[in-house]
């Protein structure tokens, strides 16, 4: 099972105004522009890596060995919420790659902020086909994120990535508190997210 991205977000899940606005950095002041962008693009990749979530809409492939055996079979994609699946693709027997019709399959793509990851199984009656037996056989195209917008991802996981960026603008390297050993972030990050996070 691999990943890859196909189309990137289009935007981010926190503005560079709301993020300056958390660091306490004024509106008219552009010299650290560039630093908080940065932060902004790695709060994002840290929220999305530790919950296993897309947050902005963005398209990726997911491929496998190949399909589930039988027709009780099957396939949980990764990176929820799950908007659509775009295609689904397999090498057959004779090493062709091939695209199965949607009507052989049935998405289940669960929304809302805690979202659990989506699923294809068999329509009723129709097996999987056979692949050939080759790594990353199958791919599955599909769509992903809460929007296209920072608006519709959950105020706790933008908080979370406000806090984030607060933190690594303030502290240029892990810090500690008190007799406590250093820490990366604070744990209001953690409590913000675990919540969210899809196994």
């Amino acid at each position: 099972m691999a990943l890859s991205l196909v189309t990137p977000p289009a935007d981010v899940a926190v503005t560079l105004a709301d993020a300056k606005a958390q660091c306490r950095i004024d509106a008219d002041q552009h010299d650290e522009d560039g630093l908080v962008d940065g932060l902004i693009q790695a709060a994002t990749q840290h929220v999305e890596s530790f919950t296993h979530r897309a947050l902005i809409t963005q398209t990726w492939d997911e491929t496998f060995d190949g399909f589930p055996c039988g027709y009780d079979g099957e396939i949980w994609l990764s990176k929820p919420p799950v908007s659509a699946v775009s295609s689904l693709s397999y090498i057959d027997s004779a090493g062709a790659t091939q695209v199965w019709a949607s009507s052989n399959y049935t998405t289940d793509l669960p929304s809302g902020p805690w979202a659990r990851r989506a699923r294809i199984v068999a329509a009723y009656s129709i097996p999987f086909p056979v692949t050939r037996g080759v790594i990353n056989a199958v791919t599955v195209r599909f769509v992903c994120g809460y929007g296209a917008d920072g608006s519709y991802v959950p105020a706790p996981i933008t908080h979370a990535m406000k806090l984030l960026i607060a933190h690594w603008y303030l502290n240029r390297e892990a810090v500690s508190v008190g007799n406590f050993l250093p820490t990366v972030y604070p744990q209001a990050v953690d409590a913000l997210l675990w919540p969210f996070k899809a196994f």
